[in-house]
């Protein structure tokens, strides 16, 4: 039964949000841990008096026992594409070496508790099969998305050797409140939706890379949370990757029009995919999961 918990990167746009969700929907004792690297602390500042929710500012690295947890959800991370180019070894420990510092406090300690880790679709590359599933070959184009199947794979080998409990969710394009944050270009998972909507309400034209005909799966941020919910309650030891997106596709520039006229095109992008569209029957199946949301609807309400 799980009574404690901890959430890394809780101040960012999709750990907040988790906070949201288990504050509303469990009686669990929750802590969270984050650098504001990318989190914002205007997230979660409503919670800070909160009797069930104690926040601890510090890295992932800086964590120095999982004791006290049934459960570790992990989301604390640099997750942008283009950056990761960049800035590679700023993004190797970020997205790296803080989830293998808490997989070895779990080694060292020898308790075990519930694993739910934050991937990410990206590690498909473009895949060949539409809609995809969790069986696609990995094909990573960037330093982000090899990052992120670094620590699939470490869960996976250190799994057959000790007894690790993790389930690993691979969001394809999350978007909700808390997107983005136009004071921190690092800012997590700022999907082209919370771009688009912030040029939008500030008069701006929208840039659509490319032609805009590349096709996205977005999944809305509340769907997210659940999905990491049910990946804690689920009884059994799964340790299994799941996608987590929609399973339906909209292209940018459909997604641009839908927003306002007032749009410009700019050059393609190295290292993104043409396609993402998850095939999410698995977690349908397993962790009886099903997304409630559409971008559609998110898009009308925020221009209303």
């Amino acid at each position: 039964m799980i009574k404690n918990v901890l959430i890394t990167g809780v101040a960012g746009f999709i750990g907040s949000n988790l906070l949201d969700y288990l504050l509303e929907n469990t009686n669990w004792q929750i802590d969270g841990v984050d650098d504001f690297s990318t989190g914002n602390k205007k997230n979660i500042e409503q919670y800070l008096k909160n009797k069930r929710f104690l926040f601890i500012e510090k890295k992932c690295s800086h964590v120095t026992s999982l004791l006290n947890y049934d459960c570790v959800f992990h989301l604390a991370a640099l997750p942008r594409i283009q950056p990761s180019f960049e800035f590679v070894n700023e993004h190797v420990k970020a997205n790296v070496n803080e989830a293998i510092h808490l997989i070895e406090l779990m080694i060292k300690e020898n308790h075990f508790p519930k694993f739910v880790y934050s991937g990410s679709s990206a590690i498909y590359g473009t895949p060949e099969i539409i809609p995809t599933p969790e069986t696609e070959k990995i094909d990573c184009l960037s330093p982000y998305a090899f990052q992120k199947y670094e620590v699939e794979k470490y869960l996976e080998l250190l799994a057959t050797r000790y007894p690790i409990n993790y389930v690993t969710l691979r969001y394809f394009n999350p978007y909700g409140p808390r997107s983005f944050n136009p004071d921190n270009k690092f800012n997590a998972y700022s999907s082209v939706v919370g771009i688009f909507l912030y040029r939008y309400k500030q008069g701006e034209k929208l840039l659509v890379t490319g032609d805009g005909n590349q096709q996205r799966d977005f999944i809305h941020v509340y769907d997210l949370a659940k999905a990491n919910y049910k990946a804690a309650i689920h009884p059994e030891r799964i340790n299994a990757a799941f996608n987590i997106g929609n399973g339906t596709t909209i292209s940018v520039l459909d997604l641009a029009k839908m927003i306002t006229p007032n749009y410009e095109f700019i050059d393609k992008r190295e290292g993104e995919a043409d396609t993402t569209f998850a095939d999410i029957s698995k977690a349908n199946k397993i962790l009886e999961w099903f997304p409630e949301h559409s971008v559609e609807e998110y898009v009308k309400m925020s221009i209303q």
